[in-house]
Formats: structure tokens, C-alpha cells, sequence
């Protein structure tokens, strides 16, 4: 029999990083994806006509209303305050789209994927290291 000679905390401490190390990179995914998503639905948009232009809008603001709340589930869940400012940059893109300018929401969500991408790649080098990814 193997016995841990660790004391119990360091292991919590341990089995916590890694929780929110597998939360942070799972939401980041999601929210990457959701993000490329609404790059390319609100291009498509912008070159579209009434009446279709308005059906196309309410779906576009659904989507993003989706992907802003998982940023919120993502802040909440590990505790970064990063995923706050994620939140504001969407949450911009919405103004936007409500402003009836749906081609100007990729700077603001280019700004929202760089920040979610380093959220992600820094959760995957925590996995990594603990031999994990």
C-alpha cells in the first residue's frame, strides 16, 4: 500500500487548481466558439436586407445574449475577474447589434476571443503540468 506522506491540504489545494484549471479550459472553449460564431453570423447579417435583416438580428442578439452568459457562469465558476471584462466586450457587441451596426461587433469580440484565449491556454499549461492534458 502507497502512502501519501502530504498533508491533506496541499492535495485540496491541488485537487482545487485543477478544478478550476478543467473549468476555466472548458468554458474558454465554449466561449471561443461562441465568439467565432457571432463574428460570422453578424458579417452575414450586416449584408443582409429587410425583412429577413430583422429575423436574422433577433437571432444574432440571442446568440450573443447565450455566449454572454456563459462568460458570467465561467466568471462565477473560477473566480477570474478577466472574464468580467470577456463580459463587457460582449456585452459592447450587443450595443452594437441593437444599434443596427452588426459589422462593427468584430472588434470587440476579436478583443473578448485574445483574452478568453490566454484564459484557456494558461488553464491548459496548469493541466499540463499536473500531467493531466
Amino acid at each position: 500500500m502507497v502512502v501519501k506522506n502530504e498533508p491533506m491540504e496541499k492535495r485540496a489545494d491541488r485537487s482545487a487548481d485543477v478544478k478550476k484549471a478543467i473549468w476555466a479550459y472548458t468554458q474558454s472553449e465554449k466561449v471561443k466558439s461562441g465568439l467565432i460564431w457571432i463574428c460570422q453570423v453578424a458579417d452575414q447579417v450586416a449584408a443582409m436586407d429587410d425583412p429577413g435583416r430583422r429575423q436574422a438580428v433577433m437571432l444574432l442578439q440571442t446568440l450573443v445574449r447565450m455566449v454572454a452568459d456563459e462568460s458570467v457562469l465561467a466568471a462565477r465558476l473560477s473566480g477570474d475577474g478577466s472574464w468580467h471584462e470577456i463580459g463587457r466586450k460582449i456585452n459592447m457587441a450587443l450595443v452594437m447589434i441593437n444599434s443596427g451596426v452588426p459589422q462593427e461587433t468584430s472588434f470587440h469580440l476579436t478583443r473578448a476571443l485574445t483574452r478568453v484565449t490566454r484564459i484557456g491556454g494558461q488553464a491548459a499549461e496548469v493541466l499540463r503540468q499536473k500531467g493531466l492534458f
